[in-house]
C-alpha cells in the first residue's frame, strides 16, 4: 500500500510540474529573443494539440504555404560557373585549376573538367 502511495505522489509532482511549467510558458511574457520564439512555438503547439484532442477539424490554413508563396520570386538565372579542372604535370603531381587557360598548353590536351 506504500508503495501504491509512494508512484501517487509522484504522479501528482510530475502533474504539477508539468502543469506549472506549461503556465510559465503561457503567461510568463519572456523578452529574451531565443525564449520568445521558444514560447511563440510552444504556445501554437499547444494550441494546434489542444484543437487536435478536442476533435475540432475545422480547415486550417497551410501557413508554411502561404509563406512560400508570400516570399517567392523568380530564380533568378544562375551564372555560369567555368569548370575546375584537373591535370597532371610533369612531374606526376596532381594540379587543379580554375579554367582551361590556367592549364599550361603542354597539358590541356589531358586536362580533365571535374564534376559539379
Amino acid at each position: 500500500m506504500l508503495r501504491l502511495l509512494k508512484y501517487f505522489l509522484w504522479v501528482v509532482v510530475v502533474l504539477a510540474l508539468t502543469l506549472g511549467f506549461d503556465q510559465l510558458m503561457v503567461e510568463l511574457r519572456l523578452h529574451t529573443p531565443g525564449l520568445k520564439q521558444t514560447q511563440r512555438f510552444y504556445v501554437d503547439f499547444r494550441t494546434r494539440l489542444v484543437e487536435l484532442l478536442k476533435g475540432d477539424t475545422s480547415p486550417q490554413p497551410d501557413i508554411i504555404k502561404a509563406v512560400i508563396e508570400k516570399t517567392a520570386t523568380a530564380p533568378k538565372p544562375a551564372a555560369k560557373k567555368t569548370s575546375r579542372y584537373l591535370y597532371v604535370d610533369g612531374a606526376g603531381t596532381l594540379q587543379f585549376a580554375d579554367s582551361l587557360q590556367q592549364v599550361p598548353s603542354q597539358y590541356r590536351q589531358d586536362a580533365q573538367p571535374l564534376a559539379e
